[in-house]
């Protein structure tokens, strides 16, 4: 984890950071006092004067006559103007197809759409065709754009507006923020990791919250992404999360090493299926497996064994309060869990036990969106906070 820089406190800082604070709190609350916000941050009503009377000024805020049956004069209400806005989720995780989703600012979901990829044309071009599909929606459901959070396969070099483009090569030489901010002219263009958005959305679905998480996902890719106290390690340029680049021992192979994703993914096992003419659905193997049946255990026990050893040792270098796994296939991703589980409790008598929960994830088909969504929309209250 690279050491944060120690923030100066300055006086205009620390009215950003109650700024930011209390944009969040009446997101939370869309029809709120200003004593209530005084009391939910901790500080005081003057505090609070200030920055309402800014916000009202600048348009952002407005304020109402509460409706209330008390006895003698009602206090006025707060909540964010409606012209904002929409947030834009852009997921571009998928071979076959673009989908989108269109978010109010409380995370009320507006609209979604797939757009099929048309075969022949570039990648490019199925991105605009995409955003041409955006705009008519947000054309239609009205209020600004605050932001947009585009979900992608793998590591993204902020410095270089590059993703890493293993599982869709038409990423290569792709600048996808670039390419949005042109499309849409505005600035809060988030490109996001896609396990780094479902880790996100996982941990802060948590109730209540760890202190630390670590979440694996193995599907068609294998990642990994660890928060710790409500911050996520990103490492070296954004680049953490290939946790399926990991090298581990392989017989066939003549270095005698593969990487992880070739040995555990719904892909690698797959193949191995097809190999030996195992003509079933991937979502029945796990159930087989389960019942013993000798096919799919040859082929899924040595997936599960790697698995567990690789969880096992990040464990011990990130000592995660909570392990989350989750995959395309739940019943795999229970498979890996309950696997997991037997491998640490065989090895709890060790002189320094690692004690974690390890659990399948909670969240829904949504759950990467969310995490994007919340990345893009956090950005745009950080965003109006500097700038008044």
């Amino acid at each position: 984890m690279a050491a944060e820089k120690k923030q100066i406190l300055t006086v205009k800082n620390i009215r950003n950071v109650n700024m930011e604070n209390i944009l969040q709190s009446m997101i939370q609350n869309r029809n709120v006092t200003r004593s209530v916000l005084a009391k939910e941050n901790q500080i005081s009503l003057m505090t609070v004067k200030h920055i309402v009377d800014s916000l009202l000024e600048a348009g952002i805020i407005k304020e109402k006559e509460s409706v209330s049956g008390d006895v003698g004069r009602n206090p006025k209400t707060l909540e964010i103007s409606e012209r904002y806005g929409n947030v834009v989720c852009i997921n571009l995780t998928s071979r076959e197809e673009i989908r989108f989703l269109i978010y109010d600012i409380y995370r009320n979901l507006i609209t979604e759409r797939s757009v099929a990829r048309r075969k022949g044309s570039t990648y490019e071009k199925e991105l605009r065709v995409a955003a041409s599909e955006i705009r008519k929606e947000l054309l239609r459901t009205g209020g600004d754009l605050v932001g947009m959070a585009v979900s992608v396969p793998g590591a993204y070099d902020e410095s270089q507006d590059l993703v890493n483009y293993d599982l869709i090569p038409e990423l290569k030489g792709l600048h996808v923020r670039s390419l949005f901010e042109n499309m849409f002219e505005i600035k809060n263009i988030r490109v996001l990791h896609d396990v780094y958005a479902a880790a996100r959305a996982e941990y802060d679905c948590l109730t209540p919250k760890s202190e630390s998480q670590f979440y694996f996902y193995c599907g068609y890719g294998v990642g990994g992404f660890f928060i710790h106290q409500d911050t996520a390690v990103t490492g070296s340029q954004r680049m953490a999360g290939e946790v399926g680049k990991m090298l581990v021992p392989a017989d066939k192979d003549p270095s005698g090493y593969t990487i992880l994703e070739n040995v555990v993914s719904v892909s690698a096992v797959k193949r191995r299926m097809k190999d030996q003419g195992m003509d079933i659905p991937f979502a029945e193997l796990p159930g087989r497996y389960t019942a013993g049946d000798a096919q799919a255990v040859e082929l899924l026990e040595p997936a599960l064994d790697t698995i567990s050893l690789v969880l096992y040792n990040l464990l011990w270098i990130y000592n995660p309060s909570c392990m989350v796994v989750d995959s395309c296939s739940r019943e795999y991703a229970e498979l890996i869990a309950e696997h997991a589980g037997r491998f640490m409790e065989e090895r709890r008598e060790e002189s320094i036990p690692v004690r974690t929960e390890i659990r399948c994830a909670g969240e829904d088909e949504y759950h990467r969106m969310w995490g994007c969504f919340r990345t893009a929309r956090d950005a745009w209250i950080e965003d109006l906070a500097s700038a008044l």
